[in-house]
Parts: structure tokens; sequence; C-alpha cells
């Protein structure tokens, strides 16, 4: 099949990565891919100091197409042009399959599709595991403009057909992948502590998130404070950056006591693996720009226990008391949740065991690619 994905963005955000992915495991599968993205900006190939699409692209082994506008927000003028010269592009290329992304890439995408003069599906993949927004926008796109539409929950799948109208066979879910084979238990969790200061007796729960208000550092850092008090050996390991770091936690941790208890490694690129490998289990309060909360299902590739809040599709992607604890997230509830896993070494074995399994059973990119390609293949016969 040959297979044109759209995304409107050339920033490197949360589906960004699941896109690239799923244009990287089909074309593995053998497929004629295309990927068409933002353009990073005129004056640079890539932004200073900042990851793009693009960049990103090209170190999958993708040459994406850059022609287009595709604007993460809407402008008139230059949807118009992407709608006139993308159908241009699909008829010149005789593209199969329209596949898009991102709300702006849908419209235009889907429009070009449509004008093409020809049957040419498209299928939109919501990586949020929530709902949709309801829209103009989106109820032209959805109902009008969409073959197939992929979502990463069944929270969501149900409330799109709900909100705006689709039938059960318009909806599929398909659960979000990670790279098994990047992200796995490798040679253990004690090889790489010693970069970060980290002892080989300390039991080491870890945070994966950006430093912001909404994410609940106060409740993480009382929790914290709490559970310290019993193990002695407690270390948070905190992976993430923001403009209020000092605020939310370097400030409260040393007025609370725990400087020595903290180890914040900031934002991680290159070894960003090796951090994650450091830690003994994991907690997620909140999901993140990325919907379908894909570093939960990273730590959970590499054998890590999960302690998660009841909120979003946490809950789903979590089983409790086998791959970690679902709670409700008050600093009383974590941390009792955190000493039970830092003093029961065979518990954290146990769910450890379960979270790779499951991991390795339901995210791997080509379960995902393969549930993919058969929704192409039912929209092409």
């Amino acid at each position: 099949m040959k297979i044109l994905h759209l995304f409107s963005d050339w920033k490197w955000t949360g589906p960004a990565e699941p896109a690239l992915d799923l244009c990287v495991e089909l074309k593995k599968r053998g497929h004629d891919v295309t990927l068409a993205c933002g353009k990073a900006m005129d004056d640079y190939p890539f932004p200073p100091d900042s990851e793009s699409v693009e960049k990103s692209a090209y170190e999958r082994g993708l040459v994406p197409v850059t022609r287009f506008n595709l604007c993460k927000h809407f402008r008139l003028f230059k949807a118009i042009s992407d709608v006139k010269n993308l159908s241009a592009f699909m008829n010149d290329e005789e593209y199969d399959i329209v596949h898009v992304h991102r709300c702006q890439d849908h419209l235009v995408g889907g429009i070009a599709a449509r004008r093409t003069g020809r049957f040419l599906p498209v299928v939109r993949t919501s990586h949020d595991g929530v709902a949709l927004k309801k829209g103009i926008r989106n109820n032209i796109c959805l109902v009008r403009l969409t073959d197939k539409l992929i979502t990463v929950s069944e929270m969501a799948r149900t409330a799109d057909m709900k909100n705006f109208g689709l039938s059960k066979d318009k909806v599929i879910m398909i659960n979000a992948s990670i790279d098994c084979c990047r992200f796995n238990p490798g040679d253990g969790h004690l090889v790489h502590r010693e970069k970060f200061g980290i002892k080989k007796d300390d039991i080491v729960v870890g945070i994966i998130a950006r430093i912001q208000t909404h994410r609940r550092f106060d409740i993480l850092l009382k929790a914290i404070k709490i559970a310290s008090q019993e193990i002695p050996r407690l270390k948070l390991m905190v992976i993430g950056r923001g403009t209020k770091e000092k605020q939310l936690l370097t400030e409260p941790a040393k007025t609370m006591g725990l400087e020595k208890v903290v180890i914040h490694t900031g934002y991680r690129t290159g070894d960003y693996v090796e951090a994650v490998s450091c830690m003994d289990f994991n907690i997620f309060l909140m999901p993140g720009t990325d919907g379908s909360c894909r570093a939960v299902r990273e730590v959970m590739a590499m054998g890590k226990p999960v302690i998660a809040a009841n909120r979003g599709m946490l809950s789903t992607i979590v089983d409790d008391n086998v791959t970690g604890f679902v709670i409700d997230d008050t600093p009383e509830n974590l941390a009792m949740a955190t000493v039970r896993l830092a003093k029961d070494s065979e518990l954290r074995k146990k769910m450890a065991e379960a979270s790779l399994k499951k991991a390795q059973d339901v995210f791997s990119q080509e379960s995902m690619a393969e549930k993919v390609e058969s929704v192409y293949k039912e929209l092409l016969s």
C-alpha cells in the first residue's frame, strides 16, 4: 500500500513520536510510506536547542515532505493553499490511504482527499486517551472527512461515538504502542546508578513529568516525606523540567528536609533509558500533554511496577494489584503504596514481571502496526 501520513506541526510534542513510530513500522512491513509535516524554521534546518518532527523523522530513516504549511493552528489562507496542493500531491503520487494525526492536518488533509475525485480513505488517530472536543471543526472532520477513527482507549472510543453520532464500525480502539526493544529490562537497574549518585541498596521511586503546578508535585513530596521516615534508604528520582522547578520542587524539598532524598536529573535525551533503568518502581499522578500516558508504557516495558493515580486512562494501563497499584492520590495513600513496594522485594519482582509481560503482549509496535494495517485493508476492500 502507498500511505500518506500528515502531521500539522514541526514541534516534537506528545503525538509526534507515536505517529513517527507507526510510519517506521508500516515501512518495515513493506508499505510505501510518506510523512508530510510542518517545516521547522526558515532560518534553520532545525531549531537550535529544540527537537522537531522533521529532525526525528530523518533520525528514523524517513525523508519527510515539508513543502506544505501544515500549521498546528488554523490559518485560513495557509489552509486553502494546503488543501489545493495536497489534493494535487495525493493524485500525482497515487496514494491509497491518507492517515491524519492532529485536528488541523485532519481538516486540510480530509478536504484534500475528498477533492481528489476518487475514493481515497481518510484514517484519523486520536492520540489522547480522552474524547475529542466538541465543536464545528471536529464535527465536520469526524462526520464528513473520516472513514475510520482510531482511539487509544475504550473511554475515548465510547465518548467520541456518542458526541459525534458515529457508528460502532467507524471507530476502533487500538492500544498506543512503545518501542519494546529500546525500553527493556536490559542489564538491570543497578548498572547506571553510580552516574546519578545512587547507592546500590537505595530504593528508588521515580516520576517522569514536566514540573508544572497541575502535575501534583505537592502531593508527591508530602507522600515521599511520610514514606522516607519509614524507609531511610528511599530516593525520589525526578526526570523532567519546567519553568517552576524551584517553586514546585527544589525549594519545597529543601523546606521539608528532602534534599538528600530527591534526585532531580532534569530533562534527559541521550541517556533517558539509562536514567529510567535506575528506578525500582514509578509513580504517575497525572496524564501529561501525551494523553496516552506513553511514559507509563515505557517503564512497564522496562519491567517496572507503577503506582498510578485513578485519573484519565492511567487506571486502564495499570492493573491494580497486578502491574502496580491504582490509588486515589492523597499523600497518605501514595505514601502507603510506596512503603509497601519499597519493603516487599518479592512483590516488586512479581509486579515487574507482570508489567513487562503486559507491555510486550499489548503495547508492542508490531502489534499496533498490524492492527492499523488491518484497518487499511478493510477500507480498501
